[in-house]
């Protein structure tokens, strides 16, 4: 049995190969069961949900590829700790979310030392696409995560995880560890926020 792309592949008595869905849940178990090929499954399944979310969450912040390889690590790390329950990409998630508020605690805390002397801050030179980066996305796409970025970072990690990851409210509810109501509060006032900023571009453009 061999597993490609997050799917299990069982071959038949008459030798042709079937694909059998298997949640994150047992990719889980099966993981902590000593199966490595499992968690490399999970890895195939969410790696670019988990870089997107990073990336969003970090702007114009190098390092979505290191929470990328941090968040999957912690995953390693806490597999015996997960209770599954279908709710790993919530779990995952969060686990995303917490590496980035730390990157972005820091990177405040090393802008308030630097204020008021003689150095400058010089930002690390691009290290150059990485596999996750490979993702393409077309223009409109891309128009859309430039107006995310300029919503409040509680309303950007919101929509994020409506319009792109497909989560339900209640899914992103357990990410942020906020109230369901609250997260509809969210999503509404960025939705609200975009189509104000869609409209200025729109009188803009006309101009």
């Amino acid at each position: 049995m061999v597993y490609t792309y997050g799917v299990r592949w069982r071959t038949l008595a008459d030798g042709r190969p079937m694909a059998v869905d298997v949640s994150d849940d047992d990719l889980m178990r099966m993981y902590c069961d000593g199966d490595a090929e499992a968690f490399d499954a999970l890895f195939d399944r969410h790696y670019r949900s988990v870089y997107n979310f990073a990336r969003m969450m970090l702007g114009s912040i190098d390092g979505s590829d290191e929470v990328l390889q941090e968040a999957f690590l912690a995953v390693a790390q806490s597999a015996e700790q997960y209770e599954g329950r279908g709710r790993f990409c919530g779990w995952l998630m969060r686990i995303v979310r917490n590496r980035c508020l730390s990157r972005l605690a820091a990177q405040r805390v090393r802008q308030q030392m630097m204020a008021g002397s003689d150095l400058e801050i010089v930002e690390p030179a691009s290290r150059g696409p990485g596999p996750a980066e490979q993702v393409e996305v077309d223009e409109q796409v891309q128009v859309m995560r430039e107006a995310i970025g300029r919503l409040p970072q509680r309303q950007r990690e919101a929509i994020v995880l409506y319009a792109f990851e497909q989560m339900s409210y209640a899914e992103i509810a357990q990410v942020l560890q906020m109230p369901t109501g609250t997260v509809k509060t969210l999503i509404h006032r960025a939705r609200a926020g975009l189509a104000e900023m869609h409209l200025e571009q729109s009188e803009g453009d006309q101009t």
